[in-house]
Parts: structure tokens; C-alpha cells; sequence
């Protein structure tokens, strides 16, 4: 089994390392320290991780359509899609906590004055770890899941013509 699916967690293996890739070359603002004037180191990083986040969810519903269409209806139609909703519901508010703590230490965010990041763009190198992160690894996961489960569905029903 663990053959069959190398790909499917040497990809998640990948995401995961990028999640702190991404996290390392965000600059964490210090109070009293000033603003980096280095630009964003972490663009590169930021762009690459998320290529391999869409490829690593657009493989992830090909092997999961796969493997659930041998599990029994009830764990695919009923059980999984419950649990990714869970997770997203979850997902979210972790995310929206991530964005509020962010927006606490840099005193606000792009049109606040008050800012560190006034007047800078949405991506700047405060604000990496906002889009790409385990809340969005894993809000991911749960939407390639759903969308896997009910290609599953669709499929396994016979078509009515009428």
C-alpha cells in the first residue's frame, strides 16, 4: 500500500517542508526593530509552494476517487465528506485566528496608518505566512476530499434518461 501511494505522501512531505520554508523566510516584525527594506525574500518561496500545493491537491482527488471508490458507500457518501467538513469548519477559524494575531503584531494591516505594513501590498514579507500555511494545507486536503467524494457519488449513480 505504501508503494501505491509513494507519490501521494512524498508530495505531502513536500507541502509540509514548504509550510516552513514559507514560515522561515517570512520576517517576523519586532517591535522597535523597523521595517525590513529588503523587499519580500519570501516571494519565491511563497509562489513555489503554492505550484506544489495545486499539484499536490489535483493528484490527491485522483488517488482518493481511486481508493474510495473500494470503500463501502456509506464511509464515501457519509463519514469522509462529515469529517472534511469538520476539518474545513476548523480550518477556518484557524486561519481567521492566524490573520487576527498577524493583525495584532503589525499593529494593522495595509490601509491602517498606524501599520507597519501601510501602504505595502497584501504580499509583503509580514504577510507570507497568511497564504500558505497548515490552515490552508489542510482546508485544502478537506475541498480535495469533498470534491473526490462526490465525483465518487455522481459516478456511482446510473444516469436517468428520460
Amino acid at each position: 500500500m505504501i508503494r501505491r501511494y509513494r507519490s501521494t505522501i512524498i508530495l505531502l512531505a513536500l507541502n509540509v517542508l514548504c509550510i516552513f520554508a514559507v514560515d522561515i523566510s517570512t520576517i517576523k516584525y519586532r517591535l522597535g526593530k523597523g521595517t525590513s527594506g529588503n523587499g519580500n525574500p519570501g516571494i519565491v518561496v511563497l509562489i513555489l509552494s503554492l505550484i506544489l500545493l495545486a499539484i499536490f491537491l489535483i493528484h490527491l482527488v485522483l488517488k482518493s476517487i481511486e481508493y474510495l471508490r473500494k470503500l463501502p458507500p456509506t464511509i464515501s457518501t457519509i463519514v469522509i465528506p462529515a469529517l472534511s467538513l469538520v476539518s474545513l469548519v476548523l480550518m477556518i477559524f484557524g486561519q481567521l485566528n492566524t490573520i487576527s494575531a498577524l493583525e495584532q503584531s503589525l499593529n494593522g494591516f495595509t490601509n491602517d496608518e498606524d501599520s507597519v505594513v501601510f501602504r505595502f501590498g497584501w504580499i509583503n514579507q509580514y504577510t507570507n505566512t497568511l497564504f500558505y500555511n497548515g490552515y490552508i494545507l489542510m482546508f485544502g486536503i478537506s475541498i480535495a476530499m469533498l470534491l473526490s467524494c462526490l465525483i465518487v457519488r455522481m459516478q456511482s449513480k446510473p444516469l436517468h434518461r428520460q
